[in-house]
């Protein structure tokens, strides 16, 4: 058997991995018509995924780029894990069929189910959603339980890696008919239990985002410091939720904007810049005593509080070209970054054309 990476040992516990190393190898050899044993990357990341790790906490594990690893894994592993139960190419869309399909194919070893669980609850983010509008921001956040101990949910951090801003002098002529955006509202009491059963979120937490914390002027906004994955700021909100064993939870953030933040430039009254701010973040949820972690995919989330779902817009006439060229620039250098992270984003984050 190859050696076992450190933190992935507990695989060996609970998978048959001589069998599985030598299948998969035969399904990689059926789908790159060359006869090549795994390699090590491959099998470190194959352990790790079956102790439950994602392709973020793999990268942080193994020390590699997250983007390339997410590439490395949909080129290869994924696609031998397909050819192995006979599924169709390209269908495994969620790193945590890995386990699901490779279980049902008679992979995981027969002791295992009679072993003792070493995690009393074992908490998995299904979901992460960006709902609301730019100016109202909610973040509905699905999880569940796998474990078979209840899990309480104490805090999540909120680790951000990179703020930008993006300005603009359109102005939006804003309807008086337009209503504005409710909090998503709670669970009604009594939900029934059943086999299947609709989940309304159990609780919303208010959110201020933060506005000072190393924040980078337009001109020193670059690919390389928008890829850099490691936190420049944490904003910790305590929670409380508690998931049953085999259960799931829904609970949101509606996200309010920094109360230091000027979004509204009035250099005078036909002169008025708007601005953006555009977090890239993940969200870390800490449980039970023992301060277990879990932690989101990316996201790029847009805030605007001057956003208006309106048609009539004009741009004020009195603008310097020059000044305008430098804002365009800006937010072009600022959109480029943007576009090099891949993750969770919201639906109405500028495309590579915005406000040019």
């Amino acid at each position: 058997m190859p050696r076992m990476t450190a933190p992935f040992t507990q695989a060996a516990t609970e998978w048959d991995l001589d069998t599985l190393y030598r299948d998969l190898a035969i399904a990689k050899q059926q789908l790159t018509g060359k006869a090549k044993p795994l390699t090590p990357l491959e099998i470190s990341c194959l352990q790790g995924l079956l102790c439950g790790y994602g392709p973020n906490e793999l990268a942080t594990e193994l020390k590699r780029e997250p983007r390339g690893l997410r590439v490395d894994l949909s080129r290869g592993l994924y696609r031998y894990v397909e050819v192995l139960t006979e599924r169709s190419l390209n269908t495994l869309k969620d790193w945590r069929e890995v386990t699901e399909w490779l279980t049902k194919a008679g992979y995981r070893a027969m002791q295992s189910a009679v072993i003792p669980s070493v995690n009393d609850s074992l908490v998995r983010i299904v979901d992460v959603s960006l709902e609301g509008t730019a100016a109202n921001p909610v973040i509905d956040l699905k999880v569940r339980n796998v474990g078979d101990q209840v899990a309480f949910l104490k805090a999540a951090n909120f680790q951000f890696h990179h703020i930008w801003i993006l300005n603009s002098w359109i102005i939006p002529v804003v309807e008086d008919d337009f209503a504005e955006f409710a909090a998503a509202p709670c669970a009604a009491p009594g939900l029934m239990v059943s086999r299947s059963r609709k989940v309304n979120p159990s609780f919303n937490y208010a959110v201020s985002l933060p506005s000072t914390f190393q924040l980078q002027s337009e001109q020193k906004q670059t690919v390389q410091s928008a890829a850099a994955h490691h936190p420049i700021h944490t904003e910790m909100i305590k929670i409380s939720q508690c998931v049953d064993c085999n259960d799931v939870d829904r609970f949101t953030f509606t996200l309010a904007a920094p109360s230091r933040q000027n979004f509204v430039n009035r250099r005078s009254p036909e002169l008025i810049l708007y601005t953006a701010l555009v977090y890239h973040f993940q969200l870390e949820l800490i449980y039970n005593e023992d301060n277990q972690q879990i932690r989101s995919d990316d996201i790029l989330l847009l805030l605007d509080p001057n956003w208006a779902e309106c048609d009539r817009r004009y741009v004020a006439d009195s603008w310097d070209a020059a000044e305008l060229q430098s804002f365009s620039q800006a937010n072009k250098q600022a959109i480029a970054a943007m576009t090099q992270i891949n993750g969770i984003k919201s639906l109405n984050l500028p495309c590579p054309e915005f406000r040019q």
